[in-house]
């Protein structure tokens, strides 16, 4: 009796040995997975003005009264985020937009297209934004043709349209930069770009 619990034991630790190899196995997979796949850049959208191409010449007010300039020469990169202050990813993202217009010397600016003005002042102190540029209008976002939030464009020193997209992250974001500093209008184009010139070589 003794001698058959002995080889249970001794048959349940060898199953335990291979079943915590295995664990290992499919955690190294899966590490190499990961760093394969590709990151995912801010969704964009067909509609509105085209990446590359310059971007609409518009100035609106923002909630203090400020005429705020959309397209042309400018000092810096200008991010515009519309937001609203229902949207409950937007309110993940206000503090990302913030910390990148920061390091990435860009000039930010937020914008909704409608609603209740107070609602909208009320949200700006609520997150901490009061130092931004807010901008309440319908035809702003008209002229990006903005359909779901949040939404981001991305508009260089010259005026020119460099990115823009649906974002929900701050990879999608940061994807946006990218995509102004590498000359692609997208990850995903960059990578068909890249398998392409691999094909060719």
């Amino acid at each position: 009796m003794d001698s058959y619990l002995v080889e249970i034991v001794m048959l349940l630790s060898a199953v335990v040995l291979v079943l915590v190899l295995a664990v290992f196995a499919l955690a190294r997979q899966i590490g190499v997975l990961h760093t394969r796949l590709a990151p995912a850049g801010a969704l964009m959208t067909t509609a509105g003005p085209k990446v590359g191409e310059p971007a609409p010449l518009l100035s609106v007010p923002d909630l203090s009264g400020s005429p705020i300039e959309f397209g042309g020469s400018r000092n810096l990169p200008q991010l515009l985020l519309f937001i609203s202050p229902t949207c409950p990813v937007c309110k993940e993202l206000v503090p990302t937009a913030k910390s990148m217009a920061k390091s990435e010397k860009l000039s930010l600016v937020f914008g909704s297209d409608g609603g209740e003005v107070q609602k909208h002042s009320d949200y700006v102190s609520k997150m901490g934004i009061e130092e931004y540029p807010y901008v309440v209008s319908l035809e702003l976002g008209m002229k990006f043709e903005v359909s779901k939030l949040p939404y981001a464009v991305l508009i260089d020193e010259k005026g020119i349209l460099r990115s823009k997209g649906l974002v929900n992250s701050r990879e999608h974001l940061e994807s946006l930069v990218e995509s102004m500093r590498t000359g692609y209008e997208s990850i995903q184009d960059y990578l068909v770009k890249e398998e392409l010139i691999g094909e060719q070589a």
